[in-house]
């Protein structure tokens, strides 16, 4: 298992070098110019509690994988509707809270996130909405996609058991 999480971590850091030399894997989303964003880190020491490393392995095709990174910024108390993604993404949530509800058996589960931590999101159909905190919120998300990926982000229904 350390083993495995070596790997997540080597493969997580190479990811953020190749994302921080502002080289683009995809060409279905808008870029943000380099020369507008600021040198340095844009978060740093997030805490993230578990690390599925088969969802990444899942992701990573023999040729590699498609690697977005984006910016989001919700105002206060606003909610980024039910969705999924095609694979793996690292939110780091770098001020205000964010609520990622989602469910897991019959259960639908809430978990508030904090500036300074973070969680990683599965995808492959991991059904989930997520909502900012009262003062808003300022998201950096690593997405991990297997190729030819059409969008990182799939609108569909809410889970039933997040709807009663």
């Amino acid at each position: 298992m350390h083993k495995q999480r070596l790997i997540v971590v080597a493969f997580v850091a190479g990811i953020a070098a190749v994302a921080g030399g502002g080289i683009a894997l995809a060409s279905h989303v808008t870029t943000v110019d380099p020369a507008t964003v600021p040198v340095g880190f844009l978060a740093a020491h997030n805490r993230i509690a578990e690390v599925p490393v088969s969802a990444f392995a899942r992701a990573a095709a023999a040729n590699g994988a498609e690697v977005t990174v984006q910016h989001i910024r919700l105002a206060p108390n606003q909610p980024i509707p039910w969705h999924t993604h095609p694979g793996p993404g690292i939110a780091l949530i770098q001020k205000g809270t964010f609520t990622y509800e989602s469910a897991q058996g019959s259960k639908c589960i809430r978990t508030t996130y904090e500036a300074g931590s973070g969680f990683v999101d599965p995808g492959f159909g991991n059904v989930h909405q997520a909502v900012a905190g009262p003062q808003g919120a300022e998201i950096y998300v690593i997405y991990v996609l297997p190729p030819g990926s059409a969008n990182q982000l799939i609108l569909t229904d809410p889970d039933p058991a997040c709807t009663s």
